[in-house]
């Protein structure tokens, strides 16, 4: 599967995928979940994962061996229904020479269920989650939420979603935070790439997360600043925050501003040569004149010692 270059060919279909996975990463992966069962489980996740998401494979296939390699690295295994973690196709801006085109390429993004994973193996004693209706009993004093929630009742009755929020137990203190849905779809808006409650692919469709977890991790990503974080969370948000579209303007300015170093540069080194070019011409002028000085004393008669 791969060329004389060592690039990746196209993958065709979610097996071949999984073939070159098990062929060229097994080994990696069954360090990362430490059992040879679920390495051989996750292989096959990626392959289900890949075949109801076929627009992964017109991705390009170093992106998409990247995004599905970071995911056990993380042990998380790629499903809907464990809402860890995604890999998702992205058409993305790359500049190649001096112009700027489109290139489509997969992308990890830590789910809800993956953070709150992560922050229990940080030490968080308990998280809570939960979305609130418009006709659910709710108030929110002094810091205190109380949330009242009839079970009897379909989320049809409980009536649209106007908040989330998360509650949070450490060292016997609780800490919460709310935002509300126009705040929650504004951030998301703003913010990631993967947005468009219409997407067939995206996370922020409810018909792909009908129970809202992308407004649930959006409050519990803004409440981290205020968590304790290990090396592997501060990993996962960095990494989830590529989803930002801030990432593609912060890289397209360093991009421009390398470019700009560049230019600079070879402009200093132009100026500089044409220094140094200056300063041979002074010097060869100089030394010719001398030169024709001490000819013309030579050729001089009243200029000959003793005469």
């Amino acid at each position: 599967m791969e060329n004389k270059d060592n690039s990746i060919e196209v993958f065709k279909t979610e097996l071949d995928l999984a073939s070159y996975l098990n062929k060229n990463y097994k080994n990696q992966i069954m360090n990362f979940f430490s059992d040879e069962k679920k390495a051989l489980k996750f292989l096959s996740s990626v392959r289900a994962d890949v075949q109801r998401n076929q627009k992964l494979l017109e991705c390009t296939p170093e992106s998409i061996v990247n995004s599905y390699m970071t995911m056990a690295q993380l042990g998380f295994m790629p499903s809907n229904i464990s809402g860890e973690g995604y890999v998702l196709p992205y058409n993305n801006s790359k500049k190649v020479g001096t112009s700027w085109v489109q290139v489509m390429e997969a992308q990890f993004q830590v789910g809800y269920q993956g953070f709150v994973t992560l922050f229990y193996t940080a030490g968080i004693d308990k998280i809570t989650g939960e979305i609130i209706r418009k006709n659910d009993k709710f108030s929110y004093v002094n810091g205190e939420l109380k949330h009242e929630i009839d079970l009897l009742k379909s989320n049809e009755e409980r009536g649209e979603a106007v908040g989330a929020y998360i509650k949070v137990i450490f060292r016997g203190s609780e800490m919460v935070r709310f935002m509300n849905s126009k705040d929650i779809l504004a951030h998301g808006k703003r913010f990631s790439k993967s947005y468009s409650p219409d997407g067939k692919y995206s996370p922020w469709n409810p018909e792909n997360d009908p129970e809202l977890n992308m407004w649930k991790k959006t409050v519990l990503k803004q409440m981290a600043k205020l968590l304790p974080k290990n090396e592997i969370i501060n990993k996962a948000i960095a990494l989830d925050n590529k989803d930002s579209v801030l990432t593609d303007r912060l890289e397209a300015v360093q991009e421009e501003s390398e470019s700009l170093k560049m230019r600079n540069l070879l402009n200093s080194n132009e100026k500089n040569n044409k220094k140094e070019d200056s300063k041979k011409e002074d010097k060869n002028n100089q030394a010719k004149n001398e030169l024709d000085s001490t000819e013309s004393d030579e050729a001089n008669p009243f200029n000959k010692k003793g005469e």
